[in-house]
């Protein structure tokens, strides 16, 4: 009778490398798959991306303007006005806004101060731009004629157009920049004995806007 033949000890059997060896074999199998799963979603996700851009976006307000030339000093600097003189003075409007805004609007800047304007015959007209030196209304009218804005007392003007919402229209809409106009104002003093001595300050505003 023939005695078994034992193993080593330490030494694993052919069962053992057989388990052994298939575990491996598994598990190198799985990070096979693994790895590979990875590259076909990360391929997919690739395949499945667009982009699209609109950069550089740019946004200006409008600008609605309105400048004169009168260098800051005043139209009307008299003094001794008697009845029956008129004194009269012109200035240009020029609109510099890049949109077409609404009708040009006059008031009064604040109300007159002194006690004169009631007794102040005022005249505004407005006409093409005569291309004068501030002040001066030498050529005022002579091309396109004029078209009367007021008549009436300075003290009626201040109380009826004291302010935008109020205000008198001037005719003028203008439609793009660089448009000019020039108005006359025209003032003399009536011929009543309260009028004598007294004196006023006053001033004027143009204003349009957009809407």
């Amino acid at each position: 009778m023939t005695a078994p033949r034992l193993q080593p000890a330490g030494q694993p059997g052919r069962g053992g490398r057989s388990v052994n060896s298939r575990v491996v074999q598994l598990a190198a199998f799985a990070l096979t798959f693994i790895l590979v799963a990875l590259l076909v979603v990360t391929s997919s996700r690739a395949a499945f991306v667009a982009q699209n851009d609109n950069t550089t976006n740019t946004v200006t307000a409008a600008s609605v303007d309105l400048t004169d030339n009168d260098a800051s000093s005043a139209m009307f600097n008299s003094s001794g006005l008697i009845p029956g003189t008129n004194v009269e003075k012109c200035i240009d409007v020029t609109y510099t806004g890049n949109i077409d805004p609404l009708l040009v609007k006059l008031y009064a800047t604040a109300p007159p101060t002194g006690t004169l304007a009631t007794y102040l015959n005022l005249t505004i007209d407005v006409g093409a731009d005569t291309a004068d030196a501030f002040g001066s209304c030498t050529n005022f009218g002579l091309a396109g004629g004029s078209t009367n804005v007021y008549t009436g007392t300075l003290a009626a003007f201040a109380s009826a157009y004291p302010d935008y919402a109020t205000s008198r229209s001037t005719t003028w809409d203008p439609t793009g920049t660089g448009q000019t106009r020039t108005f006359r104002f025209t003032v003399s003093v009536q011929d009543v004995p309260a009028a004598e001595g007294l004196t006023t300050t006053f001033g004027f505003s143009w204003e349009t806007r957009t809407s």
